[in-house]
């Protein structure tokens, strides 16, 4: 049986379920950026002496900044603090595991991957919305290889040391199912694409009069027929552009509220007339609305599955890292954090 996931190590999947997230109107504006370095040192920590560097906890934080955002959510302070020290020990756990790796003799093929970035290029429509979407994450090509690289590695690791001890039967998804069905509710969700032309709340009345009249003008031009997908790869002014504007599906309170009182009430194929937000003049179309309920088992069979083989792995999983922890030595160096 194969395992594909666990809770301490922060896998590839999460790095690009976000570089695909960049799309919604919570995460429109400006960029993460390169994120704070650690004042005084480019590392935060050494496993055996191998240096994890700044950049890989920061690039780390950003990821989850941005998906916070994504929902209009902020964080900061003590929350933050407790985000950056739970980044870095799952960054010292791979890199612990990742070494166990090369112990056992596990080798990755090139070819697989390969194989795992042809997969996330797919979730993109051109080389150069990878590229951009890449930059504005703070990642490089290289960085996602040697992440998946990494990644193989552990997972092949944690099959031969755990996997032939990992089982789920079907009476245990049935259970899980049945004792758990609040969990598989699912709120209303819609589809949409948007326009954005950026008007920042603070622009003087020019600045906002000639946003306004851009926005009018792309108006004029979908009642005249034009494609709307088209025109928001032309104009829109955000991230979501390269997408012809797809922010994807989305429930309440994952968007600002002046956009979410508009969208939730069109219809499907609708196009909204233009909505002000703090983010500047949209013009949206609702692609697909989903309504609530239970998602059914054999739905979710599989999800549940993973999440209870995760599990019985992360109960095997911890002892194991902490044999690791005494084999091979590991320095912690940022402000705050545990020695121990």
């Amino acid at each position: 049986m194969r395992i594909y996931g666990f809770k301490l190590v922060l896998i590839l999947a999460a790095a690009v379920f976000l570089i695909g997230f960049a799309g919604s109107v919570g995460a429109e504006g400006p960029s993460q950026g390169k994120g704070k370095a650690v004042e005084g040192s480019d590392y935060v920590a050494v496993v055996n002496g191998v240096k994890i560097p700044a950049q890989n906890l920061e690039r780390k934080v950003n990821l989850i900044k941005a998906r916070y955002g994504g929902s209009g959510a902020q964080i900061g302070g003590q929350q933050l603090a407790s985000i950056r020290q739970s980044v870095l020990e799952s960054l010292i756990e791979q890199q612990l595991l990742y070494q166990a790796s090369k112990d056992e003799g596990i080798e990755v093929d090139p070819a697989e991957i390969k194989e795992q970035m042809d997969q996330v290029k797919d979730q993109f429509q051109s080389e150069d919305e990878f590229q951009n979407q890449i930059a504005r994450m703070n990642y490089s090509e290289k960085a996602l290889e040697d992440e998946i690289e990494q990644n193989l590695a552990i997972r092949k690791l944690i099959d031969k040391k755990f996997g032939s001890d990992i089982s789920v039967t079907d009476k245990d998804i049935e259970s899980y199912y049945k004792e758990n069905k609040k969990e598989f509710e699912v709120p209303e969700k819609v589809r949409a694409r948007h326009i954005l032309i950026k008007s920042d709340p603070d622009a003087d009345d020019a600045k906002k009069a000639e946003a306004k009249e851009k926005i009018k003008e792309l108006q004029e031009k979908l009642e005249d027929g034009e494609d709307f997908s088209e025109l928001a790869k032309k104009h829109s002014e955000g991230p979501s552009a390269e997408s012809g504007g797809d922010l994807g599906y989305f429930s309440q309170g994952q968007m600002v509220k002046d956009f979410e009182e508009v969208v939730f009430d069109m219809k499907t194929g609708e196009v909204s007339d233009i909505v002000k937000t703090d983010f500047g003049y949209h013009l949206i179309k609702l692609e697909d609305r989903k309504e609530e309920g239970t998602q059914p088992l054999d739905e979710v069979r599989d999800s549940i599955r993973q999440d209870l083989e995760r599990e019985k792995t992360q109960q095997k999983l911890e002892p194991y890292l902490e044999s690791l922890k005494q084999k091979f030595p590991v320095e912690r160096n940022l402000p705050g954090a545990d020695q121990g």
